[in-house]
């Protein structure tokens, strides 16, 4: 039986034509005896599918666990009497037990979705390994060849609200039969979860959770109540024109009401500087065009700009200055958000400001919680254990800039087994020597940010970054609100802690130097990420995350990571952050953050937690604004 798709299109077991809409996005959980694998698909377009998969196999030989990246290519639609036809690989690069080629025909009849096609590796036998001769990270020599076997499904919409089944065959041999059948039923529980249970005629049975979804599609209708305030046109003076404290008072009342305070505000011969700051809308884009309309209300006649500062927290990141006859003429166009571009342009945010009508002082506070945290295990289980952590964390804030911060956890869910440590401390691939069934420190750190220019970010961090190392870090970042690229390089001197004790430390020191390239490249949020350097076993490497980041607050991001003393596949990641106001029609700046795979092992491997600038910056990107600058007027 073959065991899943690697996160793209399937029946039961067997691979469907590219199906999912533009954007579409998948997590799927499969959960059987011998077998278990969490895996994400997106669909980009509508002829591409891509998939990574974290299978773990107890059982059988070849038995391995590992991650596998897959892809799905539609190179014909689907006309009235032909089929479509699509190409897909799944486990690139890797000649493992979970690789395998098909090329796979569709057709559609009615509520009825038919497959029939042709699989090589997987696809062919139950433990298909050794097609191919290369032993290096990349192996492509196996692809498309060695046996082969056919299969077909059908997969048919009930018309029962939710449910769906699916039949197929495949020609791989198994325990009880020379081929498989398998059936499956799958149930809507709710928007976007489904509940599948799966069986086969090789007495292999399972259940499947997908969560699927759409980043660019609002999954409930929010309650906008009023609306905006609509944009007024400048008028000719008048006189007993409003002074800055009037102008002041208004714009705050107003803006109240959209959940918007004013953190800074200073009224000029000709401009308005205001710094806004919202505890519920992650979209600065939206955020922006709200002050301008207000301000366009209130302010006097001789105000031809309104300069809209964006904070970071600890840093102002950017002036978004506003042309006020420019945003006036753009009311009511049919482009109305280009127009408002073209009367927009980006400044730096300068270290010293003109003296403020009214600045709201940073008080110092101490902020704490407990946070549950549920993940797949892949390094201290054989089969992909759910396991539960429960977090508590405290941080007291000095400054906008400074704040020291600890967490103290436990997992409550799937101890592992503790090891005897080795007799050599180990980077990571030690982490089972490290005492379960306890409570643990997991961090505990000092943190200031600071600017050196006004392009050029800085930091410096002292203390335990994570239940593995602790020590210094300092980093730079250049950044140009003009630019759509910025350039950071982080220095760390780390050492290994103790696998028993809160506060000791073994022998092992380590130095990492890692200088980083943040990229927005094309539309829609598509970002790239390049880390390189020095990593913490003393290792040359490169990291390279691409991703995309959604107007609504949506993060998706695969990874993955090169070493020079690395023999062996590469290993991919996956990162999915979802706001929890998408969910709510209150908004809201909360997530939920899911993070799985990525480099693992040894090599390769840098120091978390030290608090890397650019997660702190990334919202003032200024082509990360221009992408969301349709809901300007929303």
């Amino acid at each position: 039986m073959a065991e899943g798709l690697g996160g793209l299109s399937q029946a039961v077991d067997t691979p469907r034509s590219a199906s999912r809409s533009p954007e579409d996005l998948a997590i799927t959980l499969d959960y059987r005896e011998d077998y278990r694998a969490l895996s994400f698909g997106f669909q980009p377009n509508t002829r591409l599918e891509i998939g990574i998969s974290f299978p773990t196999y107890s059982e059988g030989s070849n038995s391995s666990s590992g991650n596998e990246l897959s892809f799905g290519l539609k190179l014909l639609d689907e006309a009235t009497y032909l089929p479509s036809l699509t190409v897909g690989i799944v486990g690139f690069g890797s000649d493992d037990r979970g690789a395998g080629e098909y090329v796979a025909f569709g057709k559609t009849f009615g509520s009825v979705s038919a497959t029939a096609g042709l699989g090589w590796g997987r696809y062919a036998e139950v433990f298909s390994t050794g097609r191919g001769d290369d032993e290096g990270v990349i192996e492509t020599d196996h692809l498309f060849a060695g046996d082969t076997e056919p299969f077909a499904n059908l997969v048919w919409d009930t018309g029962i609200d939710g449910l769906t089944a699916a039949v197929e065959y495949s020609g791989i041999a198994g325990e009880k039969d020379d081929d498989t059948y398998a059936l499956g039923l799958s149930y809507e529980v709710s928007d976007g979860l489904f509940v599948s249970a799966l069986g086969n005629n090789q007495d292999s049975y399972g259940i499947r959770l997908t969560f699927a979804a759409n980043p660019t599609r609002p999954y409930v209708q929010t309650d906008i109540g009023r609306g905006p305030h609509p944009f007024v046109e400048n008028r000719t003076a008048r006189p007993n024109e409003p002074g800055p404290q009037q102008v002041l008072q208004v714009a705050q009342e107003r803006l109240e009401k959209e959940g918007i305070s004013i953190r800074r505000f200073a009224m000029g011969a000709d401009t308005i500087d205001v710094t806004p700051s919202s505890a519920t809308d992650l979209n600065f884009a939206r955020v922006t065009g709200r002050v301008a309309r207000v301000l366009s209300a209130v302010a006097p006649a001789r105000i031809s700009t309104f300069r809209i500062t964006q904070n970071t927290g600890a840093f102002d990141s950017n002036v978004i200055v506003l042309n006020r006859t420019g945003l006036g003429k753009a009311v009511s166009q049919p482009n109305a958000g280009a127009l408002a571009w073209d009367s927009t342009s980006f400044e730096v945010s300068p270290l010293q400001r003109q003296a403020a009508l009214v600045e709201v002082p940073f008080e110092p506070r101490l902020t704490y919680g407990i946070t549950p945290s549920f993940r797949a295990d892949f390094v201290t289980s054989d089969n992909l254990e759910l396991t539960g952590t429960a977090v508590a964390n405290a941080r007291y804030t000095f400054s906008a800039q400074t704040f020291v911060s600890g967490a103290v956890g436990y997992r409550f869910l799937n101890q592992w087994s503790q090891e005897d440590p080795p007799e050599t401390p180990e980077i990571r691939s030690d982490l089972t020597s490290y005492t379960p069934d306890e409570i643990y420190l997991q961090s505990l750190s000092v943190r200031h940010r600071f600017r050196v220019s006004p392009e050029i970010y800085g930091r410096v961090s002292a203390g335990l970054f994570e239940r593995a190392f602790g020590g210094v870090s300092g980093e730079l970042l250049w950044r140009s609100p003009v630019q759509d690229f910025a350039l950071g390089l982080e220095v760390s001197n780390v050492q290994k802690r103790a696998y028993e004790e809160w506060f000791g430390f073994e022998d092992l020191n380590a130095t990492t130097i890692i200088g980083s390239v943040y990229a927005n490249v094309g539309r829609n949020g598509d970002f790239i990420i390049v880390d390189t350097g020095q990593y913490l076993a003393g290792d040359l490497g490169v990291d390279l995350t691409v991703g995309r980041n959604y107007a609504n607050g949506w993060r998706i991001a695969a990874s993955t990571g090169w070493s020079e003393r690395s023999d062996s596949a590469l290993k991919f990641g996956a990162e999915l952050s979802i706001p929890l106001g998408w969910t709510s029609p209150e908004g809201g700046k909360q997530r939920i953050d899911l993070s799985v795979g990525g480099p693992s092992g040894d090599l390769g491997s840098r120091v978390n937690g030290t608090g890397l600038l650019y997660n702190e910056l990334r919202q003032s990107d200024r082509k990360r604004i221009e992408d969301a600058w349709g809901q300007f007027w929303n």
